[in-house]
């Protein structure tokens, strides 16, 4: 049992889901840790190129070293040297990466450093200190601001990825439901089918008795059966008597509804466990019971020809009776007996000649 749930198409499905669900997971995790990292990263990029604080502040720096130097007018001084470190500086910054809004604030401030060299001026450096300064805290307020434009990017979009991994998880849900529903649908319908066609193969499609090939089957099986459970087995031969004269007279379509009816009164009366009712061909039909003994399987027979005579089917060109009977041949398997089984068959053929012989409508053991 517990083999055949692990082999169903149904539990294959089950496991995949689950399968498809922690991998889901699993990989929502990692993103959502991955994304993480990547967002200290930029972070620190992101301070990195807008907050160049260092190159501005060295930038002031050397403008109050020039101021100085020309305060004091010391010899020691160098403003060249000043100069040359704010323009490395300012080169540095300038070159790094700027908002549309900042570049004009930076434009602007670039052709002022420019003309601060031209000339030694006190004021001029003071006010260049200043606006460095201004530089410096508006970098700063600046950076906060896109910061925290970014933080919320940032949120939004980890919102939005995390909501797009539910979607996906409830559409691969929805899709497995789907292709489960369709799969165990097609399978129970595959499975109907089997068992149709199992039926079917062992089955005569017109009288829905056994088939002559499960009767090959079941036949053949007797000896070994009978011999093993120390059964006595009948094998019993049926056929409807005049049926030739029958179909002449009344039609193929009331022939065919009278084997219908023959065979249901048949499958209905042995219907006990190892009992089996056959189409052996044509007319002619066969049954096999398990364990009996005569006195029960006259008994059978003799109820037999009393239901089908009970039918009251009309057969006016019968000479056993007025309505349609049945003539029967049967024989009991002895068991430990070493007849074959084709020679069981042949005596109760013979069985099934000797009542046709002796005026139909009744049964020879």
């Amino acid at each position: 049992m517990k083999k055949r749930i692990f082999d169903s198409v149904s539990f294959k499905l089950v496991l995949l889901l689950i399968t498809i669900i922690m991998m889901l997971v699993m990989a929502s995790f990692i993103f959502n840790s991955q994304i993480e990292n990547l967002k200290k990263q930029i972070d620190k990029i992101y301070f990195g190129n807008f907050i160049p604080v260092t190159n501005l502040q060295n930038i002031s720096s050397s403008y109050k070293d020039m101021i100085i130097c020309l305060q004091n007018r010391e010899k020691l001084c160098s403003i060249k040297k000043s100069q040359r470190i704010i323009q490395s500086n300012w080169n540095a910054y300038f070159k790094a990466y700027k908002t549309i809004q900042e570049r004009k604030v930076v434009d602007s401030i670039d052709e002022d450093i420019k003309v601060s060299f031209m000339d030694k001026n006190n004021m001029k450096y003071t006010i260049m200190i200043q606006k460095i300064n201004f530089l410096i805290e508006y970098e700063i307020n600046n950076a906060r601001k896109q910061r925290k434009e970014f933080l919320n990017r940032y949120e939004n979009m980890k919102k939005l990825l995390f909501y797009n991994i539910i979607a996906l998880v409830i559409f691969s849900f929805a899709i497995f439901i789907y292709l489960t529903y369709s799969i165990i649908k097609k399978d129970n319908h595959l499975t109907i089918l089997n068992k149709k066609y199992k039926i079917e193969s062992i089955t005569d499609s017109m009288t829905l008795l056994y088939n002559r090939g499960y009767f090959d089957t079941i036949f053949d099986s007797i000896p070994v059966v009978s011999n093993s459970n120390k059964w006595q087995t009948a094998f019993i031969m049926f056929d409807i008597d005049f049926f030739k004269q029958y179909n002449d007279t009344y039609g193929h379509d009331m022939g065919d509804k009278t084997l219908k009816a023959v065979a249901n009164e048949l499958k209905k009366y042995f219907n006990k466990e190892y009992e089996y009712v056959f189409r052996l061909g044509g007319e002619e039909f066969g049954a096999i019971l398990f364990d009996v003994d005569k006195e029960i399987l006259e008994n059978c027979l003799s109820a037999i020809l009393k239901l089908v005579e009970f039918l009251k089917i009309e057969h006016k060109e019968s000479k056993a009776n007025k309505y349609v009977t049945v003539s029967i041949g049967a024989v009991i398997y002895e068991p430990g007996s070493n007849i074959s089984t084709n020679r069981l068959y042949k005596l109760a053929d013979e069985k099934l000649y000797k009542s046709k012989q002796n005026g139909r409508n009744q049964y020879t053991i």
